[in-house]
């Protein structure tokens, strides 16, 4: 079944089905594998909530994914990979399929030489960079 096909289906969010694919459980989230991967040793780590934004997670929530996250990294190492990409989607247009926040650990992902717009990325000019570090430090301000 194509991935498109899956999302499909009418049920509730998938992370929040009770599952028998459960690697490694933390108090507040899990490891699992993904279903639709981009590699065939993709695996999740999902905190057990659901919640769809990385800025709602707690500070324990936070502590249990930081845990899966290295021993998902361990895994992966143990099954001879040396590079991994570890990717978490915030935000509803960037082809977020699952609104529950979950982390992707990924073996030889290759992210590539362009931008988000799909054009060659460019170094920033020294102007550039002064724009977004007082970009940056505005922000702050507000935090």
């Amino acid at each position: 079944m194509l991935y498109k096909d899956f999302l499909k289906i009418e049920r509730e969010c998938p992370f929040c089905e009770k599952t028998n694919r459960i690697i490694k459980e933390e108090d507040n989230a899990f490891l699992t594998y993904s279903l639709a991967p981009y590699h065939k040793h993709h695996l999740l780590v999902v905190p057990t909530r659901h919640t769809e934004f990385f800025e709602d997670l707690n500070d324990d929530e936070t502590k249990s994914i930081e845990k899966l996250l290295h021993f998902g990294v361990k895994i992966l190492k143990s099954l001879g990979y040396k590079d991994y990409t570890i990717l978490v989607r915030n935000g509803e247009n960037l082809g977020k399929s699952v609104r529950h926040l979950h982390y992707h650990i990924v073996p030889v992902a290759l992210i590539g030489d362009v931008d988000h717009k799909g054009y060659e990325r460019e170094i920033m000019t020294e102007k550039e960079i002064e724009i977004l570090m007082n970009e940056f430090k505005v922000a702050e301000e507000k935090i």
